[in-house]
């Protein structure tokens, strides 16, 4: 009996233990090392947390020891990683697989909360170096940030940057600019990608949408404020936005997303990256977006419909006059103010990396084909399929870094909504560049040194530069170096120089830079800043030559022309003796050449074209215009006055103003800055900065040049046309009381018509053109500050906030000064400069991160006030001027306050994550520009897949 019980249960035993042994045979194993991402220590008491597998009713998990190594057993599967320790931003990784009797290997870098407020920066000082250690206030938007906001164009990662200002002017397209003196149209921001310029060639503005880099694919993206011209050369005046992108070998994994929102919006992208060594990997991005634009009525467009519409002889006559066939003035007839909201774009990138010993070697290509809407300086583009392409070899060993570039555009069917002319630009932008660098004295002196070439080429087929296309390509060279002088363990002093040479500048620019940073403990730094930076003229400043048309109504109506010109060689309006070159009149026969034939600015001229118009008129009958017909006055007989044909005002010739239009040169910007960038407690980044800016040689947007002519009929104003014809009346039969009333009549209608505008043979004129060009206007200064702001509550809760000032944000030109009592902001102007931005704005947000629970929240409130808008033909003054008349009358640009709102969820057991952002949450209608579409909300719903 005793035996029989003995044998149950030994087997009872054997039964359960080997039970077991099948379980544990199961089982597979988490095994990895937890180190520091900046150190490469490794860290002890990291909590890995395997979710979803069940230990005991609580998820599987274990602790690092004391060389960071960890080893948990987990059922297999397919799992979530949590690895989270005080001190350290906790990282969740997905898709980790667990076989059955096998371990999956982890090993992990956490990021400190200090390194993640002072992280590596390499844009300031084009090296790397901590944030807090940069001769420049420095913000990095990292991929955290990034990958939680679904975005239509990158520009929308910057508005919580400081000093940061944005034009929106639809759903993708931005004008972008750092510390203001944003332009419908601007390229003011030095803006990179991966090391490349990033604007479009030749054009040079930043359609940041064009960008082939996905969201998914962005590892980071600085931003530096103050000038940059001492490392990187022209056009850094107010600061850099460098994006950079992920390497294949260091973020390998495929992602794919699929969106939409409002506006009938729908985007997708992919991302695949496959590390084949530790030496090799590639990657293969793309992007696909479309919807419909805010939908806008620009009056200017409106109005040269209904005259095309109108007198549609008329309207083809002038596009013909101006090189069309016939073909394409029908083509333009068809579509001139005709909107098509629909915008589409198609981005695609490929990258390769190779390693070697303390080097590696990158080859890149990017592709973006986009049809939309985007403003231009002379009105609003209908874009379609314009493709922007660049191509890219980059070489870097120890500190020598080497690449060569090419970016391309072709607008390929796009034309100006305003007169439906074809827009071509077919433009190139070579750059080659070498780096290198060294250090003395255990590496208290570091130098960084190097050379830059840009070659630019328009091509424009004649549709932009006209008579200026064979003659119009541009070289630049540059040679910089900069110091780094550690004086002490808390001081460091930089200093900086560069030299440029421009093919169309007629002297080299030198560039310096000074910076004493002072650190008093680590993270936290002290700096003042000396720089001078410049931004050349573009191409299209140089070289524009381009008809705008009909100039309005009435100079239209006459026949008046516009005429945008670059003053590449300048323009003369005065002989040696002072009188004017010339003028050209849409009333001169052809019997005499016509409009375009350039006539002398002489009274007796300009009486023949005067009654040769009242005769067209039916005003007076052949014997009359014969009589008239037979005299020839004198200056001495009657006066000239010159009429302004953007303000209005009318000046008797000896007594007007009408100056040469000099070659342009670079536009200079000194800044003095103060500064702090700290982190405080491992908790609290600040970053704080006061400046000073004087900005020379501002080239202006297109201005009007040159004035209209007209006889003088007004007795107090000079020698009149009334007071010449009573005599010679009488003198012809008349008597006294009749010869005085039709000299009356007369001069009140000869009086009223512009018989001429100013020209010379430097403009090339197709007709009785006005000028519109670029000048140097003048000098302006202002100061400033920036303030920036993010701290960690607890592991989970962050607060961020940005807010700019600046003094001023219009300097108006001495017309202006004088019709609107503005005297005091005049300062050597020729021209109104408008900074184009507020005075003041602020964002504040208040953000929530769970990667456990895999939830994320952020709450963000914006505030822009108002401001005065002047670009171009955008213009909105009416703020500071009392809106009394002439272009003034439009209002300013309005105050905005704004909510977003981003939400984020990783679905459970899945690689799915679900994410929203909804800007403008209360849908207050607002624009951020004259003449651009109101805003609304905009919503969107991305979920985003990593498959490996």
């Amino acid at each position: 009996m005793r035996a029989k019980l003995g044998l149950r249960v030994f087997a009872l035993f054997a039964a359960f233990a080997f039970a077991a042994g099948e379980v544990a045979a199961q089982q597979g194993t988490l095994a990895g090392r937890v180190t520091d991402a900046d150190t490469g220590q490794p860290i002890t008491g990291a909590q890995i947390e395997v979710l979803g597998a069940a230990v005991g009713g609580r998820n599987a998990g274990g602790l690092s020891n004391a060389s960071g190594q960890f080893s948990i057993p987990v059922p297999p599967g397919r799992y979530a990683v949590v690895i989270s320790v005080l001190g350290y931003e906790t990282l969740r990784r997905e898709g980790i697989e667990i076989p059955a009797g096998g371990t999956a290997r982890m090993d992990v870098q956490l990021t400190s909360t200090a390194l993640a407020l002072n992280p590596i920066v390499v844009t300031a000082s084009r090296r790397e170096e901590r944030k807090t250690d940069a001769p420049a206030t420095t913000v990095v938007i990292g991929e955290t940030q990034i990958q939680e906001r679904p975005v239509t164009t990158v520009a929308e990662h910057l508005r919580s940057a400081p000093g940061a200002d944005i034009i929106t002017s639809g759903v993708q397209s931005t004008n972008v600019v750092l510390r203001g003196f944003n332009n419908i149209f601007s390229g003011a921001l030095h803006a990179l990608t991966d090391n490349r310029i990033a604007g479009i060639p030749s054009l040079r503005v930043n359609l940041l949408h064009f960008i082939p880099a996905n969201n998914e694919d962005i590892e980071r993206m600085e931003v530096v404020l103050g000038p940059g011209s001492a490392l990187y050369g022209p056009n850094t005046a107010n600061g850099v936005l460098h994006i950079i992108t992920k390497s294949p070998i260091d973020n390998p994994g495929t992602t794919v997303t699929l969106g939409g929102g409002e506006r009938s919006v729908f985007m997708s992208s992919l991302r695949t990256a496959h590390r084949i060594s530790d030496n090799f990997g590639f990657k293969i991005s793309g992007q696909y977006v479309r919807g419909d634009e805010w939908e806008f009525t620009d009056p200017t467009e409106a109005a040269a419909r209904a005259a095309a519409q109108a007198d549609p002889g008329r309207f083809l006559a002038d596009l013909q006059a101006r090189g069309l066939s016939a073909a394409q003035a029908d083509l333009a007839l068809q579509r001139v103010g005709v909107r098509d909201f629909d915008f589409e774009r198609y981005g695609l990138e490929a990258r390769a990396d190779w390693r070697f010993d303390d080097g590696q070697f990158v080859a890149q290509y990017g592709r973006t084909s986009a049809t939309g809407i985007e403003l231009t300086g002379l009105g609003a583009g209908q874009t379609d399929d314009w493709v922007y392409q660049y191509f890219q070899g980059r070489f870097s060993y120890k500190r020598l870094f080497a690449q060569a570039y090419l970016n391309t555009s072709d607008a390929g069917n796009t034309f100006l909504l305003r007169d439906g002319v074809p827009l071509v630009d077919e433009s190139r932008l070579f750059v080659t560049q070498i780096q290198h660098g060294g250090s003395l004295w255990d590496g208290r002196q570091d130098f960084t040194y190097g050379f830059d070439y840009f070659r630019t080429e328009p091509r424009t087929k004649g549709t932009i530069n006209g008579i200026n296309e064979d003659d119009d390509i541009v070289n630049e060279y540059g040679a910089y170096i900069q110091s780094e002088t550690q004086l002490s363990d808390q001081f460091k002093l930089v200093l900086a120089g560069r030299w440029d040479s421009h093919s169309e500048l007629d002297d080299d620019v030198w560039s310096p830079r000074a910076a004493l940073v002072f650190s008093p403990v680590e993270n936290q730094s002290f700096r003042f800043t000396y720089n001078r930076a410049f931004s050349t003229p573009t191409t299209l400043n140089f070289f524009l030559d381009i008809s705008g048309g009909f100039a309005p109504d009435p100079l239209g109506g006459l026949g008046y022309r516009l005429r945008a010109q670059g003053p590449n060689k300048g323009f003369s309006f005065r002989n040696p003796d002072g009188s004017l070159t010339g003028m050209r009149s849409p009333f001169n026969p052809a019997s005499t050449g016509g409009p375009a034939q350039l006539l002398p600015a002489d009274v007796s001229v300009m009486w023949q074209l005067a009654v040769g118009v009242l005769q067209a008129q039916g005003q007076i009958d052949a014997a009359t215009a014969a009589l008239l017909g037979s005299l020839t006055p004198t200056a001495a007989d009657i006066g000239i006055n010159v009429l302004d044909p953007g303000s209005g005002a009318v000046t008797p010739l000896p007594l007007a103003t009408i100056p040469d239009v000099e070659k342009l040169k670079e536009s200079t910007t000194t800044t003095f800055e103060l500064g702090y960038q700290g982190v405080i407690g491992n908790r609290v980044q600040l970053a704080a900065d006061v400046w000073y800016m004087k900005r020379e040689d501002f080239i202006s947007p297109l201005v009007v040049r040159t004035p209209l002519l007209l006889l003088n009929a007004t007795p107090a104003a000079g020698p009149d046309i009334g007071s010449y014809l009573v005599p010679r009346l009488m003198a012809a039969g008349m008597p006294q009381p009749v010869a005085e009333a039709t000299a009356a009549q007369l001069a009140a209608g000869i009086g009223q018509i512009p018989l001429g505008v100013v020209s010379s043979a430097d403009v090339d004129a197709s007709a009785a053109d006005i000028l519109v060009t670029y000048v140097n206007a003048g000098t302006v200064d202002l100061w400033g500050g920036d303030l920036a702001l993010t701290a960690f509550l607890n592991d989970r809760w962050s607060v961020n906030g940005s807010a700019s000032f600046t003094t001023e944000n219009y300097f108006a030109d001495a017309v202006a000064a004088q019709r609107f009592g503005l005297e005091e902001k005049v300062e050597n102007g020729v021209a109104p400069i408008a900074l184009n931005a507020p005075k003041s704005k602020f964002t504040l947000g208040l953000a929530y991160r769970d990667p456990r629970a895999g939830f994320n929240a952020e709450a963000r409130f914006r505030f822009t006030g108002e401001f005065p808008a002047e670009s171009a033909g955008f213009v909105g003054t009416a703020c500071v001027t009392g809106g009394q008349g002439g272009v003034f009358e439009e209002d300013c640009v309005d105050s905005a306050s704004l909510l977003d709102l981003t939400l984020g969820y990783r679905v459970p057991n899945t690689s799915a994550t679900i994410q929203v952002s909804v800007n403008n949450v209360f849908d207050d209608g607002y624009r951020s520009f004259v003449g651009v579409p109101e805003i609304g909300r905009f919503a969107m719903v991305k979920v985003k897949y990593d498959l490996f």
